[in-house]
């Protein structure tokens, strides 16, 4: 080979690998647009020692936490992203694992109706992360770290209601929520209404409120498509509960396939169903209901880590699905309401219309 060639092949390497690198920065700049090289570097120089912080009571999660019983996390699924919020007692939950664009519109109103002691977390994919940003309204609160993108496992498929209810029945989003107490989960088909006397600082008592169930709709309880839930209380329910068994077990008509209902039947035992369960599945009634203990060793809701749960008149002025009430705090799934329900949404709640039909989460 000529001292030519050997010339030009050396420089068609150079090209070649600059152009690689110009690749792999673009990339890591789209999948994390609150990062920089400076910053990135910064975080790396070394620093005058410090005495390491106390131990957290709660420990972060491992990455071999399970997400269902065919899921596992690796590190690579863990999101080491740069955030400015900071985090502290409570904090408003969406779950969506691809962008849509009439998410935009409903994250910020949610923001402007929570307050800015509200932080919203959005979980999505990777792929998604960069779109969330692309919105200059939304960017401004994504800076300030009011709303903080988070990227789901990526061994994780949302694609139907079933991945929807296991991946909320383990511990691995209610551990990387941690230090907030009071939870407010919404998805795309929820709204908190403005004009609304109440706010949701006001069901701060209660370990699970949502949109009660009417008869002959559903088992009782409460929806969880747009309800406040006290993580500490979803931790002890996840501590003596295993969500694939106790379905497994339970009688069909308990309504434990889906998370609400199932969170639900580990806080307070449904008398209605163990009175019509088989003689085979009695088994599962053997499970002490968190409530029942309670009650029994003279433990009050008032008192602190007992379980407290609304009655119907309180959680339907938090929100409505099917058993109605004039003024709500929110709404969930408007497009299921009878038409002379949602005429009456046009004065009090005009903003129902920024709600979509468009999830797996039912």
């Amino acid at each position: 080979m000529t001292s030519v060639e050997e010339r030009r092949r050396r420089s068609h390497n150079v090209l070649l690998t600059a152009f690689c690198i110009l690749i792999t920065l673009w990339i890591w700049k789209l999948s994390y647009p609150q990062a920089s090289l400076v910053k990135a570097y910064s975080d790396h120089v070394p620093s005058t020692p410090t005495p390491p912080p106390p131990a957290e009571s709660s420990s972060a999660p491992t990455p071999e936490a399970a997400i269902g019983k065919h899921l596992k996390l690796h590190a690579s699924d863990i999101y080491e992203g740069t955030f400015n919020g900071t985090i502290t007692d409570k904090a408003a939950v969406i779950i969506e694992s691809r962008f849509r664009t009439n998410l935009i519109p409903l994250i910020l109103h949610f923001g402007s109706v929570l307050g800015d002691g509200w932080p919203i977390l959005i979980f999505t994919s990777i792929e998604s992360v960069s779109q969330f940003s692309a919105s200059s309204a939304l960017d401004r609160y994504l800076q300030t770290g009011i709303v903080q993108v988070r990227v789901l496992p990526q061994s994780l498929m949302l694609t139907d209601p079933d991945a929807f209810n296991r991946f909320l029945t383990q511990k691995w989003l209610w551990e990387n929520l941690s230090p907030s107490e009071h939870v407010l989960l919404f998805q795309s088909d929820s709204m908190l209404c403005a004009n609304a006397a109440r706010s949701v600082n006001d069901y701060f008592e209660y370990d699970f409120v949502g949109a009660p169930t009417a008869a002959g709709v559903g088992n009782h309880g409460y929806n969880g498509g747009l309800s406040l839930r006290k993580r500490s209380s979803t931790l002890r329910v996840l501590e003596e509960w295993d969500y694939e068994e106790t379905k497994k077990e339970g009688d069909k008509n308990t309504g434990d396939r889906f998370e609400d209902q199932w969170y639900y039947n580990r806080f307070v035992c449904p008398f209605e169903a163990l009175a019509n369960a088989k003689e085979t599945n009695k088994r599962w009634f053997r499970f002490k209901e968190l409530q029942e203990r309670e009650e029994a060793e003279g433990i009050q809701p008032e008192e602190d880590g007992a379980i407290n749960l609304p009655s119907v008149e309180v959680a339907r002025t938090f929100s409505v699905k099917t058993i109605d009430y004039p003024h709500p705090l929110g709404v969930h799934q408007i497009h299921k309401w009878k038409e002379d329900q949602v005429s009456t949404l046009n004065e009090w709640c005009p903003e129902y219309k920024l709600c979509s039909e468009d999830h797996v989460h039912e």
